[in-house]
Parts: structure tokens; C-alpha cells; sequence
């Protein structure tokens, strides 16, 4: 497993080198708003298996599911590469000054969301599970904080220059926040449910 995951991680390490490599003969702003793009189907498809498997009882047996399920940390850990690439890249191109208290507050979603992606990258190794513990699943429900910042994050900064790749940013990330709260009303309908009988 820990060669797996040093696998994992020297072709991440691999994709954030040559991000930054290609952003230095090439306009970044396209390469970075698809690293955003390819960050956000990767965190989703981190996110699908747990949220299908409430939501559809009967897709716990799926193949693709289960695929999903078996590799989410990866899928997680690369989620977090490409969005650490696309974020390297913004602050390129933005000329972004991180002395400054205004960039802060501007980036908010942005900046929050790498914060918590950093946690959860550092922590999705088994030995994190065996010294967390408990604590380990509380840690990890940090994500849902950013499937409600994912389309705000989008819209603000998109809102006067959408490429190609915003609609369909915006649109997968729409679709996980509504199924992520239709999980969240089935498993307190459950709830209720056993609380009255």
C-alpha cells in the first residue's frame, strides 16, 4: 500500500512540475481553469460512492462504483494536486500578493478550500487512520465544507470572464451539492424514522 501511495504521489508530483513548466511558455489561463476542471471531476468522483451508496441501496454491487470506492483516496489525493496546480497557476497569472489583507478576503472560497484539501491529502493514509482513530472520520467530514464553497467559488470568480470549461464546472459541482443534500435528507428521514419507532 505505502508504495501505492509513493507511486501516486511521485506521477502528482509529476502533473504539478509540468503544470508549472507548461504555465511558463503558454498563456496559464486556460491550463489552469482545466486543472480546476479536472480537480473538480476528481474530487466528485471521490465523493459519488458515498453519496450513491445512501441515496441507492441497490448501486452498493456496481462495478464502477465499487472501483471508485476502492481508489477514493487516490482520486482525493489527485484532486488536491490539480487544485494545488490550478491555484499555483492563478497566482501567476492574478499577480496575486499574499502580504496583502484584500487578497484574503477575495479568495476566501478559493484559499478555504486548499486548506482543507491539505488536511485531507495529509491525513488519507492508513497510518493517519490508526493515529486518528475516531478523529479521523470527523476530520474527513471537513469535504462537505467544500461541496457547499465549490459553486460559490466558481461563480465569483467566473462571473465576468467564463471560458469553455465554467458551464461544466459549475454544472458538476450544482449536481453534487444537490445530490449531497438529498443524502443528507434521506439519512435524516432514516433518522426520524427509527427516532419514532
Amino acid at each position: 500500500m505505502r508504495q501505492q501511495v509513493l507511486f501516486y504521489l511521485k506521477i502528482f508530483a509529476g502533473i504539478y512540475v509540468m503544470a508549472l513548466g507548461i504555465a511558463t511558455i503558454t498563456v496559464p489561463t486556460y491550463f489552469s481553469n482545466i486543472l480546476g476542471l479536472l480537480s473538480v471531476m476528481s474530487y466528485i468522483l471521490s465523493l459519488i460512492p458515498g453519496i450513491l451508496k445512501v441515496i441507492l441501496p441497490s448501486a452498493k454491487k456496481n462495478t464502477v462504483l465499487i472501483a471508485l470506492l476502492k481508489h477514493r483516496r487516490f482520486l482525493g489525493v489527485a484532486a488536491f494536486m490539480l487544485a494545488l496546480n490550478h491555484g499555483a497557476l492563478q497566482f501567476i497569472k492574478e499577480n496575486i500578493n499574499l502580504l496583502e489583507s484584500s487578497t484574503y478576503i477575495h479568495y476566501f472560497q478559493g484559499l478555504t478550500m486548499m486548506v482543507i484539501m491539505t488536511i485531507l491529502a495529509a491525513t488519507s493514509s492508513d497510518e493517519s487512520v490508526k493515529a486518528f482513530k475516531k478523529n479521523w472520520k470527523k476530520i474527513h467530514k471537513l469535504t462537505y465544507l467544500i461541496i457547499f464553497l465549490l459553486p460559490w467559488h466558481i461563480v465569483d470568480k467566473m462571473s465576468n470572464h467564463w471560458t469553455f470549461v465554467t458551464p461544466i464546472a459549475l454544472l458538476l459541482s450544482t449536481i453534487l451539492l444537490s445530490l449531497f443534500l438529498f443524502r443528507f435528507y434521506k439519512e435524516r428521514q432514516a433518522t426520524i424514522a427509527k427516532y419514532l419507532s
